[in-house]
């Protein structure tokens, strides 16, 4: 593989509905389909980012959150870089649901501590339906499992280039030292935020 490119595995995980699929679509495609479509098994979607002279290359894998697809989800954890963790905040089930999300995402990867974890709260568009408020427990629960917690919203946009932004920045820091030390100048200050 040339040096110069790099290729990182992340997953998507979460209830149905919260809006996984919505977000890698608002950042691969800068669109939005307000119509809900259940994801079958997985979806992979690619996602290349040029900094300064490097080409590091998402594979985003979209995980479907209906139960049925609990026997084979597993199969696609193999070989995880990152993995981010999806609720809505306007479904409190899916919130509670994310400790599940974890462990069964730990039975599989179980160096987890050498994988990027980010919380995200989605749907923050809908704050008249708001039932998750980010408060200090939300803050504290995050903060003792995930690397960060970031609130978007797919419908606008809002902190979508942030959430990609994160994992690509945990990405380097976690798994490029040598990349990280030869892109630290541009890299932290352009993805800074």
């Amino acid at each position: 593989m040339d040096e110069n490119e790099h290729t990182f595995k992340i997953v998507f995980l979460g209830d149905p509905a919260v809006g996984k699929t919505s977000l890698i679509t608002r950042y691969t495609t800068k669109t939005f389909q307000a119509e809900y479509l259940q994801t079958l098994g997985c979806q992979l979607n690619v996602a290349e980012i040029q900094v300064s002279d490097v080409l590091i290359r998402l594979i985003i894998w979209d995980l479907a959150g209906q139960p049925r697809f609990d026997s084979i989800r597993k199969l696609y954890f193999l070989g995880t870089d990152a993995a981010v963790v999806v609720y809505s905040v306007t479904d409190r089930e899916s919130f509670v649901n994310v400790d599940g999300w974890l462990q069964a995402f730990q039975r599989v990867v179980p160096t987890m501590e050498q994988v990027p974890l980010i919380l995200v709260s989605n749907k923050i568009d809908l704050e008249p339906q708001r039932t998750i408020e980010r408060d200090e427990g939300v803050k504290r629960y995050a903060h003792l499992v995930f690397n960060e917690l970031i609130e978007t919203s797919a419908k606008t946009g809002d902190n979508v280039l942030k959430l990609f932004s994160t994992v690509t920045r945990l990405l380097v820091q976690y798994r490029l030292t040598e990349l990280q030390e030869r892109l630290s100048p541009f890299f932290f200050s352009s993805f800074a935020s």
